[in-house]
């Protein structure tokens, strides 16, 4: 199994069940059948010899009823009597070898007389060749109430022995036994070409259920391999996938088409999914393997010049040497100037001090004004809003001499025509109406000059503002001054402690520039060291430049 394809074992797997159910079919049918058969030829056989039976007890019967009435006759001597009932039963036939048989208790032949009328042959001991007492047996069959005899017995038609049934029944009024026999042969015959029909019945149905069967077969198998084919070949596609990107010429850019929600297109969907992330990490590593290339020949460079620096280290640690001598005398000079310097620190320091008292006087002053300032505005500003409210006011009266005027206009009309009537009320109305033309005409001139005080006000407003934005630059200013002159005077503190500081420090350079000199013997040591190192860093980086270029081959086989 494990050498097949996978085609090969769907299709045995579909094939191989029905095969066995069609084979478990095949023996059920013909174990049914063959039962069935068998008790179909032992009905057969049984209706056959019942109906064989029944026949030969109604020619038994025939034969007893036709010499019954002869024992009643007085005109003979029983002797007659029983001659002629053996005549009677002699002459008696049916079918092709039908006769009747009879014995006495004795097992003499009743039927088959002497010429002189006696009866004939005893054949009380008469065997078969199965050893079965015949006479005997029918005597004993009559006498208990009429009975069957199977035995076997010459047929005279084939001259060969056959199985015979006969029955046999006491005549009353002479003892006799009256019986009679078929060869059964005819029903083995007929039970045996029954069974023969059964026998190619079961085969035909066997052969009719295989050619069903293969032809089944063939149809399941037909579908089996389309569906098979549809499975398999997205399988073949991951397959095929998979064995390019294992043969190093990968094309991770390939995706595989998800076609069915079933186990295959989760596979195909697995496998994609897989793809893109080795599709990441191969481009993450082609984006290593280009970083290290440029940290590589960084590195190379630094080496370089590392090795370069150490050489150039070695030769500046003399000179260090020497200048380390020299720096030893200029630090006695650093005490004597960090004296003078200090001297001329606590001067400054004073004047500092001095100079602060004088910003802070000033400051006080500038925060005066800034608050006079402050008044100022708010008073223009006030006078800015009470021009406002007596625009607001000019405009209700402009208002209502326009009202005025329209109603002295209608009043003049309705005056007009009211005739001599309404001439007095016109007079008037014209008045009216010269009065509000001439109050419109004031309200506008007011409106003109209360728009100029308004503008001047905003104007007003507009540069006591600035003065208030330059008062407050001007206290930030001197602040800040404020804060110079502190720190000014923080600093010259500073600098007089550091002047006392830098003194004693000379001195004590003066026992370090010793040291100094040792260590620089041993910076010289170093650069040694450094040079060899740089070497054997060198040759490093030379190696991770080989491997850089092997990884970026293995890595441009794929195609991202």
């Amino acid at each position: 199994m494990s050498g097949l394809k996978l085609k090969s074992k769907l299709l045995l797997l579909s094939l191989l069940p029905l095969a066995v159910v069609v084979i478990a079919v095949m023996l059920i049918v013909r174990m049914e059948m063959q039962e069935m058969g068998g008790e179909e030829v032992q009905r057969i056989r049984t209706e056959m010899l019942s109906a064989k039976q029944t026949e030969l007890k109604h020619y038994v019967e025939q034969a007893i009823t036709a010499i019954s009435p002869i024992r009643a006759r007085s005109d003979l001597t029983r002797d007659e009597q029983e001659i002629l009932a053996a005549k009677i039963l002699d002459a008696m036939r049916f079918g092709e070898d039908g006769y009747i048989f009879g014995y006495d208790p004795q097992g003499n032949n009743v039927v088959q007389r002497t010429p002189q009328g006696q009866p004939g042959k005893n054949m009380i001991n008469t065997r078969d060749q199965d050893g079965v007492p015949i006479v005997q047996e029918l005597i004993r069959q009559a006498q208990s109430g009429g009975g069957y005899t199977r035995y076997v017995w010459d047929k005279p038609q084939t001259g060969r022995l056959a199985p015979k049934l006969s029955y046999s029944e006491q005549a009353p009024g002479f003892g006799w036994v009256i019986g009679t026999g078929f060869y059964i042969d005819d029903i083995d015959a007929a039970a045996a070409d029954l069974e023969q029909q059964i026998r190619a019945s079961v085969h035909a149905t066997l052969v009719l259920i295989a050619v069903s069967a293969l032809v089944l077969l063939g149809i399941v198998a037909l579908i089996n391999l389309v569906v098979a084919q549809r499975m398999i070949r997205p399988l073949q596609q991951t397959a095929a996938a998979l064995q390019d990107i294992a043969e190093g010429e990968g094309d991770l850019t390939r995706r595989l088409p998800v076609d069915t929600n079933d186990e295959v297109g989760d596979v195909a969907r697995g496998f994609n999914d897989f793809v893109e992330k080795i599709q990441q990490l191969v481009t993450e590593v082609k984006g290593a393997v280009q970083s290290l290339s440029q940290s590589t020949d960084s590195m190379k460079q630094v080496v370089t010049r590392a090795h370069e620096d150490a050489h150039v280290q070695k030769g500046e640690t003399s000179q260090a040497a020497a200048a380390i001598h020299e720096m030893a005398a200029a630090v006695q000079q650093v005490a004597g100037s960090a004296a003078q310097a200090a001297g001329s620190a606590r001067e400054a320091d004073v004047e500092s001090a001095n100079g602060q008292k004088v910003v802070e006087q000033t400051i006080d002053a500038i925060n005066r004004l800034a608050d006079d300032v402050n008044r100022s505005a708010d008073v223009i500003a006030s006078l800015g809003t009470d021009a406002d409210q007596i625009g607001s006011v000019i405009n209700v009266i402009r208002e209502i001499a326009e009202q005025t005027n329209l109603l002295a206009l209608n009043a003049a009309i309705e005056a007009a025509r009211a005739g001599e009537q309404g001439r007095g009320f016109s007079v008037v109305a014209d008045e009216v109406r010269t009065l509000a033309t001439r109050t419109q005409q004031s309200t506008d001139e007011i409106q003109r000059m209360i728009e100029g005080l308004q503008n001047g006000a905003r104007k007003a407003v507009t540069e006591m503002q600035n003065s208030q934005t330059q008062s407050r630059e001007t206290i930030v200013r001197a602040d800040n001054a404020r804060s110079s002159l502190q720190q000014i005077t923080h600093s010259v503190s500073t600098i007089t402690e550091m002047n006392t500081q830098i003194a004693s420090a000379a001195e004590e350079q003066t026992a370090v520039a010793d040291e100094i000199s040792k260590s620089v013997q041993q910076i010289a040591d170093i650069a040694d060291q450094a040079t060899r190192n740089a070497e054997e860093l060198a040759g490093t980086t030379s190696q991770m430049s080989d491997l850089e270029r092997h990884l970026n081959d293995l890595v441009s086989r794929f195609r991202v």
